[in-house]
């Protein structure tokens, strides 16, 4: 930031969690990844997940496991409950069946951006720390993966990669007007189960569908046991995408500096 410029808050924050690593000897990192639970849910279950879990040939990699702010849940009588933002009706799917059948009660397009930007407040400390956003990939589960997707739809600049495991993509209809080019460009993966109960997975596959013909690049993967869950067989789909993303150029090998001649095809020494 150049001198004399006025730092937003959420700049000065960044800013300043960026100078307690810095002042931490040995924290210097080459990529990171950030990773959001699901509601009512804290981030232990997932850091047990990838516990065992190591990325080969991408230098030293930083984990950030956030928490989610204590917030009313309308589902659970408005009370206090670890979540991104407030959801009105589950199961997350395209029509509530009764009669007559009607629209599932979408999320406030407020609320959802307000969850964005903690999420970008993340990723800005991590930037004015020095690691680029193309080095930096965001993962989630359940309503964690919903915020990913919201989150690096509108980026305008690429991640190194997303993964949306047992999501959704909230507030869709507003797509085409919050669709940025790092949102085009950040390679994605959708992991699903087809037992999933939780998030519909008709309504996950329409939506993949949906990405992908707007031009985002966008995996969708379809686990036919799997339920609203991480378990063996996507996890292990979630780990290589992780290891892909994140896997580090290999330097070519400097050329040797190229030597004086003498005019005819001879090297030109000390005294010639």
């Amino acid at each position: 930031m150049a001198e004399g410029v006025e730092m937003s808050p959420e700049d000065q924050a960044a800013a300043e969690v960026a100078d307690l690593w810095r002042a931490a000897p040995g924290q210097e990192v080459d990529s990171a990844v950030i990773w959001l639970h699901h509601q009512g849910e804290s981030e232990a279950i997932q850091q047990m997940m990838f516990n065992d879990f190591t990325i080969p040939n991408a230098g030293r990699v930083r984990w950030l496991w956030p928490r989610a702010p204590l917030q009313p849940s309308s589902i659970r009588g408005h009370s206090l409950v670890l979540q991104w933002f407030d959801v009105k009706e589950y199961p997350i799917c395209r029509t509530v069946r009764g009669v007559p059948d009607r629209p599932r009660k979408g999320e406030d397009p407020e609320d959802v951006q307000k969850a964005v930007a903690r999420v970008e407040a993340a990723v800005k400390a991590l930037e004015v720390e020095g690691v680029p956003r193309r080095r930096i990939l965001l993962g989630g589960f359940g309503m964690g993966g919903a915020l990913v997707l919201k989150t690096v739809l509108q980026s305008r600049e690429p991640f190194a990669g997303g993964v949306v495991c047992s999501a959704w993509l909230p507030c869709a209809e507003d797509l085409a007007e919050s669709l940025r080019e790092g949102g085009i460009t950040t390679e994605m993966l959708w992991c699903h189960g087809a037992r999933d109960s939780v998030v519909e997975p008709v309504l996950a596959a329409q939506q993949a569908k949906m990405l992908k013909e707007a031009g985002v690049q966008i995996r969708f993967q379809l686990f036919p046991e799997a339920q609203f869950e991480l378990s063996r067989e996507p996890l292990l789909a979630v780990q290589a995408f992780i290891a892909r993303c994140l896997k580090m150029e290999e330097k070519d090998e400097e050329e040797p500096p190229e030597l004086p001649t003498d005019g005819e095809g001879g090297v030109r020494t000390e005294g010639s």
